[in-house]
C-alpha cells in the first residue's frame, strides 16, 4: 500500500467488505496511514524501538546496541516478488 498504492484496486476493497463494514475499512485505512507516517517520521529522527526482541523496555542507547546502525523499521523497504 505504501510502496505502490496503484496496486490497491476494487478487488482489495471487495475482499475487505467480506469482513468489515465501510466505517471499519475507513478506520483501518486511517490507522495504516498514520502508522506509515509515524514510521517515516521516526526514521528521520533515527528513533529506535522502545522494546527489545524479548519485550523489555530499553533506552535508545541500548536499543541501538541491540538493533545496530539501522533497525528494521529504518531500513530501506524490501519489495516482495511473486516468485
Amino acid at each position: 500500500m505504501a510502496l505502490d498504492p496503484d496496486q490497491i484496486g476494487p478487488e482489495f476493497y471487495d475482499a475487505l467488505r467480506r469482513h468489515y463494514c465501510e466505517e471499519e475499512i475507513v478506520e483501518l485505512g486511517a490507522f495504516i496511514g498514520f502508522n506509515i507516517g509515524y514510521h517515516t517520521f521516526f526514521g528521520t529522527l533515527k528513533f529506535y524501538p522502545m522494546f527489545s526482541p524479548d519485550g523489555r523496555l530499553v533506552s535508545q542507547d541500548e536499543s541501538a546496541r541491540i538493533y545496530g546502525a539501522a533497525p528494521g523499521s529504518l531500513a530501506a523497504p524490501r519489495v516482495m516478488s511473486d516468485e
